[in-house]
């Protein structure tokens, strides 16, 4: 379809908005260093168990699904979504080890609002995951008490906020197709969410 190739492209460019040059430090607010709260209730929890899951509906509460409904946001990509996977011209590097990219979005547009991603995380592909993030990408790096942060605050004009969340066995991220810092912390509440719902103590 063609509306799915022209969605694809635009998607595309979202999705890697971080490898390109743009995406370096630098336009952060002077002395701001966020510490994502993602895993924050992690050490109080025990031992906890990650369940990668394999349809979009699943990786948010349904609170924040009529949120996005209300804001006119529909699930364009992902195994459950409109155009599904077909969305994006290739996979996602989270889709790459087996997890999904859920991508919503206001239906009568060609720009994505929302990409959340959600992937399991092997030892072996751990190190060049987090070289793509810090070094290609040139992300801010945050290390938290059970994961590690690579962000980036973005602006309202031409850089998205990006939020990556390491943990040993699984990468969570989201970017919100306008940035600046007031959909950064939305970004890391979607993160948080997503967490809770994809890790349950064993």
């Amino acid at each position: 379809m063609r509306v799915t190739a022209i969605a694809s492209a635009v998607l595309v460019t979202v999705v890697l908005a971080g490898c390109s040059p743009d995406a370096a430090p630098g336009n952060e607010p002077s002395g701001s260093t966020p510490a994502s709260p993602v895993a924050s209730a992690a050490s109080e929890a025990g031992v906890e168990v990650f369940t990668m899951p394999t349809a979009c509906l699943d990786i948010l509460p349904a609170k924040r699904l009529a949120e996005f409904e209300s804001d006119g946001l529909v699930l364009l990509g992902g195994p459950d979504g409109l155009y599904g996977d077909d969305y994006l011209l290739d996979p996602s590097p989270e889709q790459r080890l087996g997890g999904v990219t859920c991508i919503w979005g206001p239906p009568d547009t060609e720009l994505s609002s929302v990409t959340i991603s959600v992937a399991p995380l092997p030892a072996a592909d751990r190190p060049a995951v987090i070289s793509d993030l810090s070094v290609s990408q040139g992300l801010n790096e945050s290390v938290g008490e059970t994961a590690t942060y690579y962000w980036k605050l973005g602006d309202s004009d031409d850089h998205p906020a990006i939020l990556n969340v390491i943990e040993d066995d699984s990468w969570i991220s989201v970017i919100q197709t306008i940035g600046g810092t007031d959909n950064y912390a939305q970004a890391e509440k979607l993160a948080a969410e997503v967490r809770e719902l994809v890790y349950t103590a064993s």
